[in-house]
């Protein structure tokens, strides 16, 4: 779905990244919240819309449109590298030894880092509006489904956007509203 944002044209994404083999990182509130920082501070400056989220315990998925001629490229790799070395930092203060050689066997091979903590992200093109809102239901229902069951009502997933859009509540973080643009 392509918008017109100061005379450039922008396309929305749906992304997708998951930990390496699916380690449950982001069961641990501490974990979560370093994705929460980097996308607020990538919203907050003017770098991406964030219109959906959701933080599952080993992976997340987010709808977003960069904004100032960011390419969703150049946003997925911010994101990607600001939560690695913050996750890097924080297993190290933690002394989690475990994840941190595991983390690392995973880089072997690679030029160009020691560790590797994210699986190859995901970012697919929105090309409709009832792409758009399947996906955004998509990671709403993501804690409630069967597998996960996180929560019983998805409003209650705190690493979510799903009740500002089901009931009006600020979520954990700010989000741009998606019906503003439909």
């Amino acid at each position: 779905m392509v918008f017109k944002i100061q005379n450039v044209q922008a396309h929305l994404y749906f992304v997708t990244a998951k930990i390496e083999d699916g380690k449950y990182l982001f069961k641990n509130p501490e974990y979560a919240s370093i994705v929460l920082e980097s996308f607020d501070w990538l919203r907050r400056n003017h770098r991406i819309q964030l219109f959906a989220f959701v933080i599952m315990p080993n992976h997340i998925h987010y709808v977003m449109l960069p904004k100032n001629g960011h390419l969703a490229s150049q946003v997925c790799h911010q994101i990607e590298s600001f939560t690695a070395h913050k996750i890097l930092k924080k297993l190290r203060e933690d002394k989690n030894i475990e994840l941190l050689k595991f983390f690392k066997s995973r880089a072997e091979g690679l030029k160009d880092r020691k560790h590797k903590i994210w699986c190859d992200l995901q970012a697919k093109n929105i090309y409709s509006a009832d792409f758009l809102l399947q996906k955004t239901e998509y990671i709403h229902n993501n804690p409630i489904n069967i597998g996960w069951e996180l929560v019983e009502d998805r409003i209650d997933y705190r690493y979510s956007s799903a009740c500002f859009y089901d009931r009006d509540i600020k979520p954990i973080i700010e989000v741009d509203d998606l019906r503003k643009i439909l």
